[in-house]
């Protein structure tokens, strides 16, 4: 078989053509940059080149009008078209310049064409995301301002003090209540609710100010060691502030006519404390899911800052990677996990914290009775939705896999996922100690 049997036929849009010869050019962008008093200069590299083609071809034979007149109509029609080259074979491309058409009386039934081609590419622009993260931090904000503005209306001025007396030991019972439910869950916010107990005579009774009791709840939230945790326990503590506000010890009171103006007051005011208490639980459990570990598409090498107000990705630098030192290896992995303990977050995981805060927020809402803490309580759902549904999308759902032998994550990654590269997802996602020794056990790990 000689070289000349390995030629493909010509044709531009199915349209036939003969090859006389050609030429291509290949190669990189570079930019050469000189500076004064310098010997040498410095070049730099901006990627390769676009592709250029000619070729000088012809076409023969007593029909060779009509084949010159299909291939000026290919020619000539709009966009890319599809040029299969005798040398280097099928390509996208794009007529670049003018094509030129020769005749010669010397050449009877013939005539030449001469072509010039750009590869066509591929038309992409930058997508812009919301940072979710930053719009949920804003919204949490706006409802703490909230949450202080409506407790304002708290206030024990002109009571008995038999009245007063009982607003504090229905203010006590709710620590309790917080306290027993965080007492194994965190240790640090159950210390803090006993000293908010110790405290409250001094917090609620006149002249005691609103935003000073408000301000010692978000201090007691944050009271929580697990706060500054992995992943698995920011979510324990979402889970922990959600369930805390749907506790029949901070439910509201019912406020009837048919009670005493004393009974009525007396519930008026404990009703303020419950609220406070449910909502300023419901503002630290949607601002801990903006400290969730961010996600990293599969698309995407690196996470944007979450701090910026916009995230913009583009194909043409998706593959290029910042030298981070240590935790480029894990960010270019494709998972979604925390820096400190690569503990990954599932599809699962983060679709339970969702229905754990709609559930908190939306029986608030039913609670309520002030028009701007329910708009901000609404403002808030929305930006939590927003946030995990965009954490959601770059992130795969889950299956169970269990390996018939003890065999090196590697070997896993290549039979179920055809990549090797996948074997640091594997160990990530069930705590493998050692890579190269993964267990007979059940897996968890992406279902494609």
């Amino acid at each position: 078989m000689s070289w000349k049997d390995n030629l493909q036929d010509a044709s531009l849009r199915g349209v036939p053509f003969k090859v006389e010869e050609d030429e291509a050019t290949f190669g990189r962008r570079v930019q050469v940059h000189e500076y004064p008093n310098r010997d040498k200069p410095w070049a730099e590299d901006l990627g390769r080149a676009t592709r250029r083609f000619s070729v000088q071809a012809y076409l023969i034979g007593d029909d060779f009008f009509e084949q010159r007149n299909r291939l000026i109509e290919a020619i000539e029609k709009p966009g890319s078209c599809t040029l299969v080259h005798p040398y280097y074979g099928e390509m996208t491309v794009t007529v670049d310049d003018a094509v030129r058409v020769s005749h010669s009386v010397s050449e009877g039934r013939m005539c030449r064409v001469s072509f010039s081609f750009i590869e066509a590419g591929e038309l992409s622009f930058p997508t812009a995301g919301l940072a979710t993260g930053q719009k949920l931090t804003s919204s949490v904000s706006f409802l703490d301002d909230v949450i202080s503005s409506a407790f304002g209306a708290f206030g024990m001025d002109g009571l008995p003090d038999f009245l007063q007396d009982g607003v504090l030991d229905e203010a006590t019972g709710m620590f309790n209540t917080v306290t027993s439910a965080f007492q194994y869950v965190d240790s640090g916010i159950s210390a803090a609710s006993r000293l908010m107990q110790g405290d409250i005579s001094v917090l609620l009774s006149p002249p005691s100010s609103g935003m000073n009791f408000v301000n010692r709840l978000q201090t007691m939230w944050r009271a929580g060691s697990r706060l500054s945790g992995n992943a698995s326990d920011l979510m324990a503590m979402i889970k922990g502030f959600t369930g805390v506000t749907v506790d029949r010890g901070l439910a509201p009171r019912g406020v009837w006519k048919t009670d005493s103006k004393t009974t009525q007051s007396q519930t008026t005011q404990r009703n303020y404390v419950a609220q406070a208490v449910r909502t300023t639980a419901i503002s630290e459990a949607a601002y801990t899911v903006t400290r969730l570990p961010q996600p990293v598409a599969q698309s995407v090498t690196r996470q944007q800052d979450p701090q910026q107000p916009v995230r913009v990705t583009h194909p043409a630098v998706s593959d290029i990677q910042p030298d981070t030192g240590a935790d480029s290896t894990s960010a270019s992995a494709g998972v979604t996990s925390s820096i400190e303990t690569g503990r990954v977050v599932s599809w699962d995981e983060l679709a339970e914290v969702r229905d754990v805060l709609n559930e908190a927020i939306d029986t608030e809402m039913e609670r309520v009775t002030d028009d701007n803490l329910y708009q901000a309580l609404v403002k808030v759902r929305t930006d939590v939705n927003q946030d995990i549904s965009a954490r959601l999308e770059q992130i795969e759902r889950l299956t169970e896999k269990t390996p018939a032998q003890v065999t090196p994550a590697l070997v896993l990654a290549a039979d179920w996922y055809d990549s090797a590269s996948r074997a640091s997802e594997i160990t990530a996602r069930n705590g493998i100690r050692h890579p190269g020794f993964v267990p007979v056990k059940t897996l968890k790990v992406p279902a494609r």
